[in-house]
């Protein structure tokens, strides 16, 4: 089953590669914009990501702006996923692509728009908390994981199944133990993937340009990779569609 999984990855990505690296353009402006508005934050594994002890030195006027940032690059993450979704959607349902952007340009993105800004402010206020306890380190990523799992299969259910948003985050998180070995093959893949982007770039430029360089190829080639695995993870329920 999970050969079937990686086979039919590999083939919708290539298959589809043009229009999904289109699609992942406003996911690369999205990881950029933290960036060039001068905000707290530092490049790994090909993201972009807030200095949490830095939040209680911004003024008003900084603050404002990374909001507005913050709300723009979700929106823009929200539209590319979204589209990459119903490129698998429309390759193995047979639905128009050009209907279901329309759609989901009104529809869609609101809805993952609006899990993913949910998240964000969970896991905002889960750095903030646990700086402040001094338990960061150990229980950040345990509290971050759980607020993840209700998000990891949530656009593929909105865009598959065109579920309401709290159904779809219901049913990521009952997917997430349903299928635990995909989830585990998932986030292998991720690591190793993120991991060796890292190494070779990191080591073959200067750090600057090496971060920017890991970004733009994991923007536009492993980030929509990862989510057309994710997306045919979510469409193996269909065993008709196997």
């Amino acid at each position: 089953m999970a050969e079937n999984i990686l086979s039919y990855t590999f083939k919708a990505y290539t298959k589809n590669i043009k229009l999904i690296s289109f699609f992942s353009i406003p996911a690369l402006v999205a990881f950029l914009i933290p960036l060039l508005i001068n905000t707290p934050v530092f490049a790994a594994l090909g993201g972009s990501f807030l200095r949490t002890g830095s939040i209680p030195d911004l003024t008003a006027a900084e603050l404002g702006v990374i909001i507005i940032g913050m709300l723009a690059s979700l929106y823009l993450i929200s539209f590319a996923i979204v589209n990459i979704n119903i490129v698998i959607k429309s390759q193995r349902t047979g639905t128009s692509i050009r209907n279901e952007v329309i759609k989901g340009i009104t529809g869609y993105t609101l809805n993952v728009f609006l899990l993913f800004l949910l998240g964000t402010i969970a896991l905002l206020i889960i750095q903030l908390l646990t700086f402040e306890l001094g338990v960061q380190a150990w229980l950040a990523p345990i509290l971050s994981l759980i607020v993840w799992l209700p998000l990891f299969y949530a656009p593929a259910a909105l865009v598959i199944d065109e579920m309401r948003p709290y159904r779809a985050a219901q049913k990521s998180f009952s997917m997430v133990f349903s299928k635990f070995p995909y989830f585990l093959l998932w986030l292998v893949i991720a690591f190793i993937l993120l991991s060796l982007l890292d190494i070779i770039f990191l080591n073959a430029l200067p750090h600057k340009l090496g971060s920017l360089a890991v970004l733009l190829v994991n923007s536009l080639v492993l980030m929509p990779f990862l989510i057309v695995l994710q997306t045919e993870i979510y469409l193996s329920k269909y065993t008709i569609l196997d």
